[in-house]
């Protein structure tokens, strides 16, 4: 069994009008967030970075949680669009693809996710909650919703299932997390409102971004990342960290030799 979520990535723009209309100052900041999430996406470069993924399960829904597997994914941002390829299962190489791995699986913690939040077709609205604190920093944390006909989150099951009856767009809600004086988002959260008679029943996400190094600079990127799934009484949840970002120059590769093997001795030369 597969199941994996995905979000589209498309151009920033205006947000849509709040069904509960922002104060100017809420406004202001929204608008500083829109800005801002528009120049880091614009502005990131082409890098690696490598995406450890820990999974576990819940067969029945007792509670009673299980290791399922560690991922290694090697991720590619190259023309602000992801990729991932797929290196490891346990610390053991193989040559699948990483949606067909088997299991739950998500795709656009990086930037699609943060930027199909602020597009225009999303028609996001937003609702003020208040003032918090995280990461030492006070943020502004508002309630989001996108309605299904102006979203891009796709939750499909099973096997190839990018596309068919067990593939669908969803709108979804959440709650994004501002920083007051950079406007950069520092977290961001995701629930599908999924259909009754979808094979998925529950679907959420968390992102959390921090600053890190990339090329000598500093860019903020997601430094974490927590989703779960429900099908039926099946449930699944991965943690994901992401590590070791560096600039994209060239073609990459990630080794898993044993490394406690000693090296041979080269023979006498003569």
């Amino acid at each position: 069994m597969r199941i994996a979520a995905a979000i589209g990535l498309v151009v920033l723009c205006v947000v849509a009008r709040a069904q509960h209309p922002l104060e100017e100052e809420q406004t202001k900041l929204v608008e500083g967030a829109r800005a801002t999430a528009l120049e880091y996406s614009s502005s990131l470069p082409d890098f690696l970075c490598t995406e450890k993924i820990v999974r576990r399960e819940d067969p029945r829904n007792d509670n009673r949680w299980r290791p399922l597997d560690t991922l290694t994914v090697r991720l590619s941002y190259l023309d602000h669009r992801e990729n991932y390829k797929l290196m490891a299962i346990d610390g053991k190489p193989t040559q699948l693809e990483y949606l067909a791995v088997g299991g739950s699986l998500t795709t656009g913690e990086f930037g699609s996710r943060l930027i199909a939040l602020f597009m225009p077709e999303s028609k996001a609205m937003f609702e003020w909650k208040g003032w918090a604190q995280l990461h030492g920093r006070r943020v502004a944390v508002l309630h989001y919703r996108i309605a299904q006909e102006n979203s891009t989150f796709l939750v499909a099951e099973g096997p190839g299932a990018q596309t068919g009856k067990n593939s669908i767009v969803v709108g979804y809600r959440g709650e994004v997390s501002i920083d007051e004086e950079t406007r950069r988002v520092l977290r961001l959260t995701a629930m599908a409102e999924l259909p009754a008679g979808f094979p998925v029943r529950e679907s959420t996400a968390t992102v959390e971004y921090d600053f890190r190094k990339v090329g000598g600079k500093q860019f903020l990127v997601p430094v974490s990342a927590d989703a779960s799934m429900r099908r039926a009484n099946y449930k699944s949840e991965n943690h994901v960290e992401f590590l070791d970002y560096r600039k994209f120059q060239g073609e990459s590769t990630i080794s898993f030799e044993n490394l406690d093997e000693k090296p041979k001795t080269p023979p006498d030369k003569k």
